[in-house]
This record gives structure tokens, C-alpha cells and sequence, in this order.
């Protein structure tokens, strides 16, 4: 078991003909005769923000680019983004971030809405995905940097190996991607 991301681009709402039952074999089949890419739309009350620029509809179809991946596994993810806010300067990693945001709501600090968010599913909207995006491409030499310094081990509190650098920077431009992406009128799905 594991987290696995999937991001595309340019939805649009579609309506399922009335009657058929989705996840059947004539939804699928008529999924197929109209060439879609259907996607499921769940954005997550307790992740408001994340979910803004979504359409009302439940079901999209993704016209643009796609991309996917695999986070890690479930406790591998939440290192890897433990690990992310605090090489953004979050003292404490992601629970400083969950204790902010759950105190002072968002505040604009990077990666906010990567690192509040659920570990397991959802989605993020195009809204989200344009911030965090510029998020990635703004904070990325400083991040690579701090990375860096856990493997020469010239910060004391952390210290990484040559393989733990590999995965965070492949992740990190996983997630860059991804996010990428979704801000072209897309979604990045949790699954």
C-alpha cells in the first residue's frame, strides 16, 4: 500500500447519461466509445482551499496532459514531506504547518497546501496547483541546498544518505511536475 499521485490537465465537466450506474461494464463501455479520460471529483471539506477552481460537477473529463507517479509509501510520503517543510524553514517539519494553518489558517508560506493536506486521498484544484507550482520552481535552490547540507552533514539535527538524497530530489521534481500540470484547469488525485 502506498500513495500514488496522478495529475492532468484540462477538465471539463461530464454528465453521466441518467440511469447508468457508474463503475458498470456499460459505463465503461461507453467511456471507451466517447474516448474520455473520466476522473471522479472529491475535494475534501476539511481542505477548502485545496479545492478551489474546481467545477460543481462529479465527474470531469481530462482533455490536456497527464502525469503520474508514486509518492512512496504512506509513512515514506510523510517523511519525504516532513522533510520538505523543514528544509523550507518550518522548525518542527509538517506539524509546525498543521499547527499554523489550524491556528492562523493559510498564510502564504510555501508548500502550505502540499503539506496540510491529506496523506491518503483527495485532490488539489488548479488554484493550489499554480501556487504550489511556483512554490517549487521559487524555493528550489534553497531547498536542493539544505539537501545538500544533510548529506555533507553540515547541519547536526538531520543527515541524509546518498539514497535518501536521490529520492527526495526525484520526488521533489515528481511533485513539481504534477503540479505543473494541474495548473493548466487540472487536478493532482490523491489515490
Amino acid at each position: 500500500m502506498g500513495l500514488d499521485i496522478s495529475a492532468v490537465s484540462q477538465i471539463r465537466p461530464v454528465d453521466i447519461p441518467e440511469g447508468m450506474e457508474r463503475w458498470s461494464d456499460e459505463y465503461y463501455d461507453w467511456e471507451s466509445e466517447n474516448g474520455y479520460q473520466l476522473w471522479s471529483i472529491y475535494s475534501s471539506p476539511e481542505f477548502p482551499k485545496q479545492g478551489e477552481g474546481l467545477p460543481e460537477s462529479d465527474m470531469v473529463d481530462a482533455e490536456g496532459e497527464s502525469f503520474s507517479f508514486r509518492a512512496g509509501s504512506y509513512s515514506g510520503y510523510n517523511e519525504w514531506r516532513n522533510d520538505l517543510a523543514l528544509a523550507a524553514g518550518y522548525e518542527g517539519g509538517a506539524e509546525n504547518v498543521w499547527n499554523r494553518v489550524d491556528s492562523d489558517g493559510y498564510t502564504g508560506g510555501p508548500f502550505e497546501e502540499l503539506i496540510n493536506f491529506s496523506d491518503a486521498d483527495g485532490l488539489i484544484g488548479p488554484i493550489a496547483s499554480e501556487k504550489l507550482y511556483n512554490d517549487f520552481i521559487k524555493y528550489e535552490k534553497d531547498i536542493m541546498e539544505t539537501i545538500d547540507w544533510w548529506y555533507l552533514k553540515m547541519v547536526a539535527e538531520k543527515e541524509y544518505d546518498g539514497d535518501s538524497v536521490k529520492w527526495f530530489k526525484s520526488k521533489y521534481n515528481d511533485w513539481k511536475q504534477a503540479f505543473n500540470i494541474a495548473r493548466n484547469n487540472g487536478i493532482v488525485i490523491f489515490h
